[in-house]
């Protein structure tokens, strides 16, 4: 099982061109993350008892529909509240749907500290092609006795946006930019909190 693991989690880490590109259409997702040495000992497998999500204010945002602003978040892909609770909710979401397709021996509580969120801008998504370039510290505790079994850890994923004229057709058909990245954390998340 862990070798599967292992295989897989390799399987997902790709190099990873710049955030913004336009090298054709590509719809490749790369996880970033530590992958154990053969020595190591394999974690516990998980159930996620409870996922709790920090977005700390002191992250900047930028708003500027440039190419690539300079920010620590930059997210298009909803309305109302401030970007700083949509990535909360966001993440939420994606961590709980993600947290039920692990059933394992030790209940845990997952908890998730942004450090980055650089989507892009609407001149970058419809007009070139780059990267969803999110980072996170991960710190999982035992849900019993608060104790930490796992972390700090920091992860990195990157998801590459789709060609802008997918990005059409995905307007086009109501499948938003939230959900083609809700849909991409699920997994994601899924898989960081397996190994």
């Amino acid at each position: 099982m862990r070798l599967l693991k292992t295989v897989l989690a390799t399987a997902l880490v790709f190099f990873v061109a710049g955030c913004v590109s336009d090298n054709g259409v590509t719809r490749n997702a790369t996880l970033e993350a530590p992958l154990p040495s053969v020595g190591e000992q394999a974690l516990p497998s998980y159930t996620v008892r409870n996922v709790q999500i920090i977005v700390p204010e002191t992250l900047s945002v930028s708003e500027a529909n440039s190419i690539k602003p300079v920010a620590d978040i930059v997210w298009r892909g909803d309305i109302g509240g401030t970007r700083h609770e949509q990535l909360r909710v966001l993440f939420e979401e994606a961590a709980r749907d993600g947290a039920e397709r692990l059933r394992g021996q030790v209940p845990v509580v997952a908890e998730m500290t942004l450090t980055r969120f650089h989507g892009l801008t609407q001149r970058t998504r419809y007009t070139y092609q780059g990267d969803y370039d999110i980072s996170f510290v991960l710190v999982v505790r035992n849900a019993n006795t608060g104790d930490v079994i796992e972390g700090p850890r920091n992860v990195r994923l990157v998801l590459d946006s789709p060609h802008p004229d997918d990005v059409l057709a995905m307007d086009a058909r109501g499948y938003s930019e939230r959900m083609f990245v809700k849909d991409y954390l699920v997994g994601a998340l899924a898989q960081v909190l397996t190994h």
